[in-house]
């Protein structure tokens, strides 16, 4: 007969672990030894105050920017760098970057649509382009999308027809249409009217129930709130408070989250 054992459960595998990342434009560090942990499935929002290095910290993780020190991880993948056996970090060539950012969807604060395109030939453009998919295979898969985020009507509309609101949804379809392990959203409703916001927050919302992991810069802190399985606050590039949303948002804040919390309320 087996005996039972009280050995401890595994931890959950985290997808995504940033350790000590620094990041520097010339003199000027913007970040300053961030640490992140992000679990599949899960979602953390991040929030502080304009040049904080929120966002800095996103495109690093996509490679939008190198980081000079620290190491960042998308499951099992050192993104930008190669390690060497010393420990030294050599950076990756661009082919590399490129492959490891298929892995990553981004979203961006304005919609960086093609003008020149319909929404469905914005959705299908990567997928066809980088992936090598079927061109009927990726249509296929973008009016499935579209039908996810309300615009299945507007496959065949032209960005200038849409919109803020309808734009920020059609950017989110094209970045899911690369079937992306990790979404980055940054600001995604910065841009938005409040009318238009809400249906962005709902598309974003439905994502996290369907069990997507995703990091989310924003300053909509009741959103934070309601779908983050962790919050974070950062200020002056490093990590200030972190915690679950109801110990983060709880009667008892760090005076340094209370302050900031009652600039935003």
């Amino acid at each position: 007969m087996a005996m039972a054992t009280n050995a401890p459960a595994a931890a959950p595998a985290a997808l995504v672990r940033a350790e000590k990342v620094e990041k520097w434009f010339g003199n000027h560090q913007v970040l300053r030894g961030v640490d992140l942990s992000v679990e599949r499935g899960k979602v953390t929002s991040i929030i502080g105050p304009s040049g904080s290095g929120k966002s800095t910290f996103l495109r690093c993780i996509n490679q939008l920017e190198t980081y000079q020190a620290g190491r960042i991880y998308v499951g099992d993948a050192l993104i930008g760098y190669e390690e060497t056996r010393g420990g030294k970090l050599v950076p990756l060539n661009n082919r590399r970057i490129v492959a490891q950012r298929r892995r990553i969807g981004m979203v961006f604060q304005q919609f960086n649509l093609f003008w020149h395109m319909t929404v469905l030939e914005n959705i299908i453009e990567a997928p066809v382009m980088v992936l090598g998919q079927p061109r009927q295979q990726a249509e296929r898969r973008a009016l499935e999308l579209l039908e996810r985020v309300g615009l299945a009507e507007k496959a065949n509309a032209f960005p200038s027809k849409l919109s803020g609101g309808q734009q920020q949804r059609a950017a989110i379809a094209r970045a899911l249409a690369m079937d992306p392990e990790l979404m980055l959203f940054d600001e995604p409703t910065s841009a938005l009217d409040p009318e238009t916001t809400g249906e962005v927050l709902t598309v974003i919302a439905e994502l996290a129930k369907s069990g997507m992991t995703m990091i989310i810069v924003t300053h909509e802190m009741s959103f934070a709130r309601q779908v983050s399985d962790r919050v974070m606050l950062m200020e002056n590039g490093a990590v200030d408070y972190e915690g679950p949303p109801e110990q983060f948002f709880g009667e008892q804040p760090s005076a340094r989250l209370k302050a900031f919390l009652s600039t935003i309320h």
